[in-house]
């Protein structure tokens, strides 16, 4: 049966949730108020559904997916209750256990139903590239309307708070390292050991073109990695392992956020900027 759902709000991957909702015959819609010209053009371009604003869409649909930056996931879920939603709310955000847990309270107390939630993986052109994992006693009502694919979904079981952790762990290893290595060349650029450390690693480390290559993937990405970095340490010390590396990773990808969205930066820039040097 189609349904209609809400994606709030439509950025790279909340088209890619968006497309494997409508592939599962549904009807999808978002609030462009206040959006950027960007965001409005990739929802239009994906045929969705206009509800103008979020109390818009709270009366329109059944089910809204939360596909937001972390910092934002609380205060998306608690504008969502002022507007008296009562249905099911997928919270695919890039938060710890312990917020999503958090949100899961705030939509129970208001008569919703939570389902806790993750997408691990680029926005998706095929299926088999990135999964969409969903747990909490609502997941199995979830996971019928992410059929049509490109997105793959998984129930984890367990309570609120598996899906969240599953992502926290997984970007704790991939971004973390990303972070490590950019605090490594910036490091070796400062001690002016560089190219020494260039020739050493094609001895006995790994690919010096795979380091520069990881930093300069996520430079255009950083600074929506910051949040999620702090979301990471949180997790960590809830689990009583230091949080101390991922606050770190945190202030590596802050640093990098000045090059938002740039294309083609030299690797000399990103360290300077890395040794705040610029």
């Amino acid at each position: 049966m189609m349904k209609n759902i809400g994606v709030l709000h439509p950025g790279e991957m909340g088209v890619a949730v968006a497309r494997t909702l409508l592939n599962g015959g549904h009807q999808i819609w978002w609030a462009s108020e206040a959006r950027s010209p960007e965001t409005r053009h990739r929802a239009a371009s994906a045929a969705l559904c206009d509800a103008v604003s979020i109390r818009g869409v709270c009366e329109q649909c059944e089910a809204i997916v939360s596909v937001c930056p972390p910092e934002f996931a609380e205060a998306i879920a608690q504008e969502v209750v002022s507007h008296g939603f009562r249905g099911l709310y997928i919270d695919a955000n890039a938060i710890s256990p312990l917020r999503a847990r958090r949100i899961c309270a705030i939509l129970e107390a208001a008569g919703a139903r939570f389902v806790d939630s993750s997408i691990i993986g680029l926005p998706p052109r095929n299926r088999h590239q990135t999964w969409i994992y969903l747990s909490g006693p609502h997941a199995a009502q979830a996971i019928p309307l992410f059929s049509g694919g490109p997105l793959e979904a998984e129930v984890l079981d367990g309570e609120i708070g598996k899906a969240s952790a599953l992502k926290m762990v997984f970007a704790a290893h991939t971004k973390g390292l990303a972070a490590l290595r950019a605090a490594v060349l910036a490091t070796a650029q400062e001690m002016g050991v560089l190219s020494d450390l260039e020739r050493q690693w094609s001895r006995s480390g790994p690919p010096f073109a795979q380091a520069v290559e990881s930093l300069q993937h996520v430079v255009p990405k950083s600074w929506r990695f910051v949040a999620e970095m702090n979301e990471i340490a949180a997790t960590f010390e809830a689990a009583g392992m230091p949080a101390g590396f991922h606050n770190a990773a945190a202030d590596v990808f802050a640093r990098l956020a000045p090059l938002k969205g740039a294309a083609d930066i030299e690797l000399k820039t990103a360290l300077r900027l890395l040794t705040r040097k610029l």
